[in-house]
């Protein structure tokens, strides 16, 4: 857990210089963030906003299936006020839920286009939506060489035999990447032929590791090939990793990443404050500038980073979120991954 004490400040915010929750003159007192980005951008999000907020912040940092994990289990007597970064298909189970506190943020008029009609939905009232992630995989171009492999270019090619042991995924019980890939798949195949791939390449597989460590591994060359998000690979390259990012052909998976306050939070106000500050142009544009971290930003003001993936180069698939941001598909889908794949060797 981090924490940033500041000394009392005394300030006052002009409506047409801030970002305030609409029922919020100045900030005080305390907030509790559970952070499902980069650890080191969870660090300094909550240390700018406690700077500029006058707000004593914390976060307690945790992979997407943790973080629902631990909301759940605290419902009773919730341990944190917001809910910041990881996929959003768990933030929507949680809303679903009744875990999550109503709040449209003002801020949400400036979120994409494209994605206005999610953030207009039923599960827009508990959620927003601060970044996009593309869905594909990474290779160690020194490794593949080393093995004699070429380039994969298709998903299909993650099932060639000379693969064997050397692909690694996350573990979908405790990272919202490859509850991403399952839907994915199935959106573009069927899911029972998105679940025989699954199966097939299982025996490719040679661990399911978390989220965090998946491209750290791939970087080290402890794997030749990773499923994730395409900007964590950038950022490994350019520390000098022999590292590429690639996206499968054809129609491309993606996530977007959410925004949630936790229901009954101590800290309300404080809570919808620092929602508000987080779907701004500045604070979305601190992980590229400051950290090297090329999501792709949701407000429409935020500059994109030259290495980001520009979303209109792309043909996205279709989500149903109505259906994958279910709670009961959700625990299907992982206990159907579980059941079939997992403990089924």
């Amino acid at each position: 857990m981090k924490s940033f004490t500041l000394k009392s400040l005394l300030f006052s915010l002009g409506f047409a210089t801030t970002l305030l929750s609409a029922n919020t003159a100045q900030a005080e007192g305390r907030l509790t963030v559970y952070c499902s980005v980069q650890n080191n951008v969870c660090e300094d999000i909550t240390k700018q906003f406690s700077q500029k907020y006058n707000v004593e912040t914390q976060f307690i940092h945790g992979g997407t299936g943790t973080i629902f994990g631990k909301i759940k289990a605290e419902s009773a007597n919730p341990q944190a006020d917001i809910w910041f970064g990881g996929t959003i298909e768990p933030h929507f189970q949680a809303g679903e839920l009744g875990l999550l506190e109503d709040y449209r943020s003002p801020l949400q008029a400036e979120i994409l286009p494209q994605f206005k009609s999610l953030v207009e939905s039923e599960q827009g009232k508990f959620t927003s939506i601060i970044y996009m992630l593309v869905l594909g995989f990474g290779v160690n171009s020194e490794k593949l060489a080393n093995l004699g492999l070429p380039t994969p270019k298709t998903w299909e090619d993650l099932l060639d035999p000379r693969l064997k042991g050397e692909v690694q995924l996350p573990d979908p019980r405790s990272s919202g990447t490859t509850y991403t890939l399952i839907t994915t798949l199935s959106t573009l195949w069927g899911e029972e032929k998105a679940f025989d791939y699954l199966k097939k390449l299982d025996n490719n597989i040679s661990q399911y590791v978390k989220s965090t460590l998946v491209t750290s591994n791939l970087a080290r060359g402890e794997s030749a090939v990773t499923v994730g998000f395409v900007h964590s690979y950038a950022t490994e390259k350019e520390k000098g990793a022999p590292v590429e990012a690639v996206i499968p052909q054809g129609k491309v998976g993606y996530a977007l990443g959410g925004v949630s306050i936790l229901k009954n939070a101590r800290n309300l106000e404080n809570a919808k404050l620092f929602m508000d500050w987080v779907l701004s142009k500045e604070a979305q544009e601190i992980p590229w500038r400051q950290h090297g971290v090329y999501q792709t930003p949701t407000n429409v003001n935020a500059e994109v980073a030259p290495q980001s993936t520009k979303a209109d180069a792309l043909e996205f698939i279709k989500i149903d979120y109505k259906k994958a941001g279910s709670s009961e598909e959700g625990k299907r889908l992982v206990d159907k991954w579980l059941a079939e794949i997992k403990l089924a060797k």
